[in-house]
């Protein structure tokens, strides 16, 4: 009786083990992600890509990233204004 047993949960075991492997394909089978525009509107300068680190520390780095590269935008369009207004001016 102890055989019929063990055969049964073994059966049960392999049905089991079968059911979870075919979960796990199943969900590693999901659509593949959509690569990013790198030219898209929230076109992210690469130096201040780091920034998003900030997250590990308690900061939000998405957002410390984005501001960043808001700063530097103006910045660099204030130097190219200036620039324009020199070379205007020669």
């Amino acid at each position: 009786m102890s055989v019929s047993l063990d055969i049964k949960n073994m059966s049960y075991l392999k049905l089991i083990t079968t059911v979870v492997l075919a979960i796990f394909l199943f969900v590693g089978c999901k659509e593949k992600p959509k690569a990013i525009d790198p030219k898209g509107k929230d076109e992210a300068r690469q130096s201040t890509k780091t920034l998003e680190a900030a997250d590990l520390v308690g900061y939000d780095g998405k957002l410390l990233r984005k501001t960043t590269d808001r700063v530097l935008d103006a910045n660099d369009k204030h130097n190219q204004d200036i620039r324009k207004t020199l070379d205007d001016n020669k």
